[in-house]
């Protein structure tokens, strides 16, 4: 193959090829980066946008609450709630002492009680307003013994009963010795105010 001629009318030895490939490889990398910087701008600026957006309505969602709070506030101070309250107390614990039976109370207590103990005193003491009322009253009798070994068996007997639980021993007092003349016994259970238990 023959050998080109040199052509004069250049300089043979000035190559300006790889030259003019790098620069057509940085244009284009400068082109990729541009468009990239863009696209990363436009997504930013858009984000941003949207982001503002929502905390534009989160803000107004927080002014209607608070407003819809202001209102609620408003119509609640025109009642008296304390007053409310304090009726509504009163209306269960009325409620409460008609549903308590006075009658069956006492049937309940004469059956417990053996028959030759004599009541000197009832004391009965209903739950207050706001505890837990599961209609068990705390009772207090004060009695007359038959004699002056009775107590065993007076706690015996309302153990046995149905309608009362957990008799508890108060005192025990006067009479002389060996004689149960002026003797008094005070116990203390809990009523309830309920069927009999199986």
């Amino acid at each position: 193959m023959p050998h080109p001629r040199p052509n004069l009318a250049r300089r043979p030895f000035v190559d300006a090829r790889p030259a003019n490939v790098a620069v057509v490889l940085l244009l284009l990398a400068a082109v990729a980066f541009s468009v990239t910087s863009v696209r990363t701008v436009y997504a930013y600026l858009d984000g941003s946008r949207r982001s503002r957006e929502e905390v534009a309505s989160l803000k107004a969602e927080i002014e209607r609450l608070v407003a819809s709070r202001r209102d609620a506030e408003q119509k609640l101070a025109k009642f008296d709630l304390e007053g409310m309250r304090a009726g509504a107390e009163e209306a269960n614990a009325l409620a409460r002492l008609r549903a308590f039976s006075w009658s069956r109370f006492l049937t309940r207590l004469e059956r417990t009680l053996p028959n030759d103990f004599r009541v000197v005193a009832i004391g009965l003491d209903r739950p207050a307003a706001g505890e837990a009322d599961d209609g068990a009253s705390r009772l207090s009798l004060t009695l007359v013994p038959p004699d002056r070994d009775a107590m065993p068996r007076l706690l015996k007997a309302f153990y046995a009963s149905p309608w009362f639980k957990e008799p508890t021993p108060l005192a025990e007092a006067g009479g002389e010795k060996g004689s149960a003349e002026g003797a008094r016994l005070s116990i203390s259970a809990l009523y309830t105010d309920r069927e009999a238990r199986p």
